[in-house]
């Protein structure tokens, strides 16, 4: 029985848990499956310019694969994802923050959050933020307010994370074309705690 087990179990139980093992960090947001996925860095951020194409990295396509996110063929569209905030700090739903930045030229430009686990948070339709909606400022700098208290905010852009950890994703359609000649000339936000809420 042993040597059956050895021969023939063992291997297949052995080949569950180590994969299991290399996939689960792609199972959500966090700073092993963002290095292994590879991209552009910008402060904070992290891009990826190779969604679809042939020598797309093949941590970048299971992690895609799994959270259902559909890459679009450049130069579509162009996404960047934040984990923490300008201290490099990890973004708390205890928190708190200010998202400013120029906005990209792009067809149309978006921000979205959601928890460590990739799930949306509710109510979704609080969650988001675009181009139609935001307004620009005379500084031409969009300001977003990252917050559970909604409330405390009257008359600003607001994304409620619901006191949920979570990750912030921009997306930019129809981009410049030269943001991907010039990969560091994409503005990416900034992104600082303003105060504990509640």
């Amino acid at each position: 029985m042993n040597k059956v087990f050895n021969r023939s179990l063992l291997p297949i139980l052995l080949g569950i848990l180590i994969g299991g093992a290399s996939f689960y960090p792609f199972t959500y947001t966090n700073p092993i499956s963002m290095s292994l996925i590879g991209g552009i860095k910008r402060n904070q951020w992290v891009t990826h310019f190779d969604l679809s194409m042939k020598n797309q990295n093949p941590w970048l396509r299971n992690y895609i694969a799994f959270i259902g996110l559909l890459g679009s063929i450049r130069p579509e569209v162009i996404y960047l994802e934040a984990m923490s905030d300008d201290d490099g700090v990890r973004l708390s739903g205890k928190n708190d923050y200010v998202l400013r930045g120029i906005p990209p030229k792009s067809r149309y430009w978006s921000f979205v959050i959601y928890d460590y686990e990739n799930s949306r948070i509710d109510p979704f339709e609080e969650t988001v933020a675009n181009s139609f909606r935001s307004t620009i400022k005379d500084n031409g700098e969009y300001e977003i307010i990252l917050t559970a208290n909604p409330e405390k905010y009257s008359g600003k852009q607001i994304i409620n994370h619901g006191s949920n950890n979570f990750t912030i994703i921009m997306r930019i359609y129809g981009p410049d074309l030269k943001y991907y000649e010039d990969k560091n000339s994409i503005p990416v936000g900034r992104i600082k705690k303003v105060s504990p809420h509640g």
